[in-house]
Formats: structure tokens, sequence, C-alpha cells
């Protein structure tokens, strides 16, 4: 038995070596051929603190959306402790950089059965997030409208009414994963048994699309953009190039399909040559914060786990010794006189 627990040992320690080799490999090839010397307009003195606020901000709209991931877990019935949920989720989230996508699923899967959360239930919690993921960036993504249409803010009513249709129905979704089910060919995952969920998960997700696209506004204004015109433009070309991103299954982080998309939109507000800095900067910027924080939350989440099980074990009760003092040999005690 102790055999078969050091290999079983062996083999979760290579498995995590070769995760992370993976992960390690599509950043490196979601950063490649960029062209590195476009980004030396940006880089200034003055514009470093700037800069490190985008990543800071960006850092942000990934914990809300962390946020938004764990309630749609518990939206389909598999609630679990803070610290679990965001090893889960940064585990899963990290697989986005291997192509093909499936292997941050696998690996939240094998993660969810270790808790006791069934198959069904993960690949549920998968296509819930999914379509949360598709719908709040596209409603967001609409705000480029305006610009790109040279239509009336008028225009920004249709995000908005979209979001309140889905918050005021969240059954909506439950209809929407099933057609996602069969679409993908996968079982239909469990009614959602918390809609209220799904309304937080949705409101801190559209917070996520906001606070990370404000990233990509800050580089836009150093770039030369008007503040006040760029807003939205930035924030929905945000949310609108990773949703299209997202659905690209087989490029690692949507590399390419994402600048393309960003540069078409930022080109309302940016010369064209400017859009393809911002779009290059974004790439890094967010690369960067999404990396960090995930290093630094499975690091804090693994120090937490290890300082309670120390503390645990510090605590336990010692048990009182339940064997009988041995008696006296009678062979051996002198007899008085």
């Amino acid at each position: 038995m102790s055999d078969r627990q050091g290999w079983r040992r062996v083999l979760r320690g290579a498995l995590t070596v070769a995760f992370v080799a993976a992960v390690a490999g599509g950043v490196a090839l979601a950063l490649r051929g960029q062209q590195w010397s476009t980004l030396g307009r940006l880089l200034r003195p003055d514009t470093i603190p700037w800069l490190l606020g985008a990543l800071l901000i960006t850092s942000v709209g990934l914990l809300c959306g962390t946020r938004s991931w764990m309630l749609t877990l518990a939206a389909v019935g598999a609630p679990v402790p803070a610290g679990t949920g965001i090893r889960m989720f940064f585990v899963g989230f990290l697989g986005k950089f291997v192509p093909g996508r499936v292997w941050g699923l696998l690996a939240q899967i094998r993660l969810g059965e270790k808790v006791g959360i069934g198959r069904a239930r993960m690949a549920g919690t998968y296509l819930v997030n999914l379509v949360v993921v598709l719908l709040t960036g596209g409603a967001v993504g609409l705000l480029v409208g305006p610009a790109v249409l040279s239509s009336g803010l008028a225009w920004l009513l249709v995000p908005v009414t979209l979001l309140a249709v889905l918050a005021g129905w969240p059954r909506v979704i439950d209809a929407l994963v099933g057609l996602a089910a069969r679409v993908t060919r996968r079982p239909r995952p469990p009614v959602l048994d918390r809609p209220a969920d799904v309304r937080r998960s949705m409101a801190w997700q559209s917070l996520s699309w906001v606070l990370s696209g404000a990233h990509l506004w800050i580089v836009a204004v150093l770039l030369g953009a008007d503040a006040r015109a760029a807003l939205p433009v930035a924030v929905g070309a945000f949310a609108l190039a990773t949703t299209a991103g997202t659905l690209a299954l087989f490029v690692p982080d949507g590399a390419g399909v994402r600048e393309v998309t960003m540069v078409a939109a930022l080109a309302t507000v940016l010369p064209l040559p400017a859009a393809v800095t911002a779009a290059i900067a974004s790439r890094v910027l967010t690369t960067l914060a999404e990396v960090l924080t995930a290093a630094v939350a499975l690091a804090a989440v693994a120090v937490r786990d290890r300082t309670t099980r120390a503390a645990v074990v510090r605590d336990r009760p010692t048990r009182p010794s339940t064997r009988r003092p041995a008696e006296p040999d009678a062979r051996l005690t002198p007899t008085p006189g």
C-alpha cells in the first residue's frame, strides 16, 4: 500500500510539473510574435505608474471573475469554501494557455472529485460559467456600438436592457445552458439550484469586464486618445475581443483573434498604429496580471492550508494512556524480614 501511495505521489508531481510547463509554453506562445518595438512609445518614466495601476486594476477584475465562477458553482448545487474555490478556479483558468482548453476543465474536474463534487456538476459549472461569460461579455462589448456605428448614445441602452432581462429571468440562462450542452454534445447539467446566485454571478462578471477593460482605457489615453470618448470604446472593445478569443478554442488565450477585434474597435478613437500598440500592450499587461494573480492566489491558499493543518495538529488533544500500570513481579519483590 505504501508503494502504491508513493507512486501516486510521484505521478501527481509529474503531472503538476507537466501542467506548469504546458502553461509556461502557452504563455510564451501567446506573447510570441508581438511587435515589441512598438511598445517603446508607451514605456516612458512618466507612464510607468499608470501602467502599474493598469496592471493592478486588471488583477482586481480577475478576482471579480473568480467570485463569479464560484457563484456559478454554488448555483449548480456545489458550494465550496473560498480557498478550495480559488484553487479550482485558477488551476482551470491557467489551462486556457494550453491549446485545446480541455486541460483546465479536466484539472477542475479532478479537483472537484477530491472535495466530493461529481463530474456532471463540474461540467455543468463549466457550461453555466461559459454562458455567463459570453452573455455578459457580449452585452458589455456593445458599448463600442456608438463609436463603430456612429449612432447616438441611445445604443447604450441595448447592453443595459440585455443584462436586466437576464438578471430578471435567470432561467433563460438555464435554457441556454441546455442548448450549449446539445451543441457541444455534453450531458445536460442539473437544473440551477439557486437562481439568485446566477444573478450575483452575472453582476460580478459584468464588473470584471468593466474593471479589466479599464486597463485598455488607460493605455489608449496614454497613446493620445480622448479620455471621455475612449472609455466606452476601450471597455467594450476588451470585453468583445476577449469573448471572441474565448470562442477560438484551439488558440492559446485567443492569440491573434483578440488583437484583430481590439484594433478594429480602437481605430475609432486612435490612429491605426497607436491602436496596434494598444492591443499589444493589452496582451502583455493582461498576461502578466493573470499569471501573477494566479501565482499569488494559489500560493496564498497553499500557505493558509499548511498553516491550518499545522494548527490542527498542534491543538489536537493527546489521548491519555489506556495502558494499566505493570503489576510488580512477586519474584522480584523483597519479602519483609
